[in-house]
Order: C-alpha cells, then sequence, then structure tokens
C-alpha cells in the first residue's frame, strides 16, 4: 500500500494520491512437482532406512538370546559332570578307606571335582555378561535378575538361492533406500532444470491517480538472462551418476552376503545333522559304559574321565552347533532382509 501527494505541472491542480498493489507467487508447475517429488522420495528412503535398523537391532537381539540360550545349556552340562564327579567321588573316598583303592584315586578326583566347580562359575560368569548385553540391547527394560526361557531349535528350511537372491534385490530395506535416493538425485536435477523458467506472480491492484483511479490485474514474471543454472545441473547430474553406481555396488554387496551367509546356513545344518544322525548317542552309550565299567573296576580312572569329557565336549559342540545354526539363520535374514518363515 502507498500514499503521497500529486501535482500538475502548471502546479495549480492538486490531490492526495494512494493505491494498493496484492501480488501472488504461482511457482511453475513442472518446478514444483519434481521438488514435492524429491521431498517425498527423501521421506520414503528415510522410512527404508528405519526398517532396516529395526532388522539390524532385531539381528543383535537374536543373537545375544540365542547365546544366552547355549550358555544355560553348558551350565545345565557342567551342573549334571560336576554332580557325577561329585557321586563317584564319595564312592571312591569310601572304597579307598576300605583299602579297596588307592587314595591316590580319591585325590584325583577331587582335583576334577575342583575343575568342574570352576568350569560352572565360568559359565556363571558369563551367563551374568550375556544377560547384561541382552538387557542394554533392549534399552534396560528388562529387571536385573531377569530369566529366559527356551531352547535352541533345529528347524530344515528349504533355501534356495535363486528365490532367496530375486527377494532380495526387490525388497530389501538398503536396496529401497537407495533406489529412492536416486529417484530423489533425478527430481532434484529435474528441479534444478525447470529453475531456468521463470516463475510467474499475479497480481491485483488499485491506484488513485492525479486524473482519476486505476484498477487491474497482472501478470509478470523475471527473466533469468545471465544464470542459466549451469552449474548446479553439472552438480545434480554427478550426484545422480554417482547414486546410481552406488545403487550397482549394493546389489553386487548383497547377492554376494545372501550366497555367503547361505553357504554358511547349509554347512550348519549339516553339522547339526551329524550329531542327530547317531554321533550324540553313540557318546551317551559309551559314557553309561565307562561310569559301570569304572564303578566295577575294569577300566581306570583316567579312562573314565578321558570318556567322560568326551561326551560332555561333544554335548557342548552340539549346542554351540545349534547357536551356529540359529545365528546363521538371523545372519541370513539381515542380508535378504526379512525373515524367513
Amino acid at each position: 500500500m502507498v500514499t503521497g501527494k500529486a501535482r500538475a505541472y502548471n502546479g495549480i491542480e492538486k490531490r492526495n494520491t494512494g493505491g494498493l498493489r496484492i501480488t501472488q507467487p504461482i511457482e511453475n508447475p513442472f518446478k514444483r512437482h519434481y521438488r514435492i517429488q524429491a521431498r517425498k522420495n527423501d521421506l520414503e528412503a528415510a522410512a527404508y532406512l528405519y526398517q532396516y535398523n529395526r532388522l539390524e537391532i532385531g539381528f543383535f537381539i537374536k543373537t545375544q538370546f540365542y547365546q544366552l540360550l547355549m550358555l544355560e545349556e553348558n551350565q545345565d552340562i557342567a551342573q549334571k559332570n560336576l554332580q557325577s564327579i561329585q557321586d563317584i567321588y564319595k564312592l571312591i573316598q569310601k572304597r579307598a578307606e576300605l583299602g579297596e583303592v588307592k587314595e591316590l584315586e580319591a585325590i584325583k578326583l577331587y582335583v576334577e571335582t575342583l575343575k568342574a566347580q570352576k568350569e560352572l562359575s565360568r559359565l556363571e560368569t558369563e551367563i551374568r555378561l550375556a544377560k547384561n548385553n541382552l538387557n542394554k540391547l533392549l534399552g534396560n527394560a528388562l529387571p536385573t535378575d531377569f530369566s529366559v526361557s527356551g531352547q535352541l531349535e533345529y528347524l530344515q528350511i528349504s533355501l534356495l538361492e535363486d528365490t532367496l537372491l530375486k527377494k532380495t534385490l526387490s525388497s530389501h530395506p538398503l536396496l529401497k533406500q537407495k533406489e529412492r535416493i536416486l529417484e530423489q538425485t533425478k527430481s532434484n536435477l529435474n528441479f534444478i532444470k525447470w529453475q531456468r523458467l521463470p516463475d510467474f506472480k499475479l497480481s491485483g491492484f488499485s491506484q488513485k491517480e492525479l486524473d482519476g483511479k486505476n484498477q487491474g490485474i497482472g501478470i509478470s514474471f523475471d527473466l533469468p538472462l545471465w544464470n542459466f543454472k549451469s552449474t548446479e545441473i553439472a552438480e545434480a547430474e554427478n550426484l545422480s551418476l554417482k547414486q546410481g553406481d552406488e545403487l550397482s555396488a549394493l546389489q553386487i554387496e548383497l547377492v554376494t552376503q545372501v550366497k555367503a551367509k547361505l553357504s554358511q546356513l547349509k554347512l550348519s545344518q549339516q553339522t547339526i545333522g551329524l550329531f542327530r544322525t547317531g554321533l550324540l548317542k553313540q557318546a551317551e552309550a559309551s559314557l553309561k559304559i565307562s561310569e559301570a565299567s569304572y564303578k566295577e573296576g575294569e577300566i581306570s580312572l583316567i579312562d573314565f574321565l578321558d570318556s567322560q569329557r568326551t561326551y560332555y565336549s561333544i554335548r557342548e559342540d552340539f549346542h554351540e552347533a545349534l547357536y551356529n545354526l540359529n545365528a546363521d539363520k538371523a545372519a541370513l535374514e539381515k542380508a535378504i532382509g526379512e525373515e524367513l518363515k
């Protein structure tokens, strides 16, 4: 709004003047379209990144949970081992007192008892640390004395490489994020190109002048005679090419990861198969025979202890194989971008 005082050239006629002008900028519709598209792609890219971060945190939680289950299984084994050695130690003590065996036998078993107690204490410490780590991943939402339930399971999963690779390349959150970023750079490039054409300004005005009143509407625009956005366009084109190359590199990386994780999971399945097809039963039967034979005096203490160590070592290896299987499954899920059913 303006106001003033007008006077004719003859100096006689004078009059107060004023005016009101309202201007509304109108953005080039093509430029507006690409600007909105760039923002939309940026928002979608952030959503896919959030989805991947959830998947990654879930992977860490799963592996920590599986480790805790494995440690508790090994703790149970260590407890049974200790109880078994203590029972035999009591038996040998009585036989040593009766002179049926040498005192050295009882001393050796006492040493084995101490070793078993030490192993049990070590596992208890590792379980406490594993619980602390799991609770940290959960934002310390659990009480300090929480306990977990469940066991490491073996589930045979049908794994077809071509199907998994197709699923990865079509829906992995990181790939979807990178695709949105690439689309964002393309939209931004078009947005900059359309900036070379001016925006319109729609205006309405009313002016009281010396010789009358002038009212009307108008359209105006600025012509960029000297700035054709050449530098900005070149930078946007290079950025778009860079994002395209990064997308291709990410596709290759994810394919490599899926193949590697799939091979590792298949190897873990084969390892579990060896345990389940007879190794565990053979080790358990061998331990029972050794224990009975030692109590009857048919084998030496060293032979019995070796048999016992072998059995519990096989059980621990089996639990570790189960942990590796479940952890490898979680790693494959992270590589393909979704859970395996």
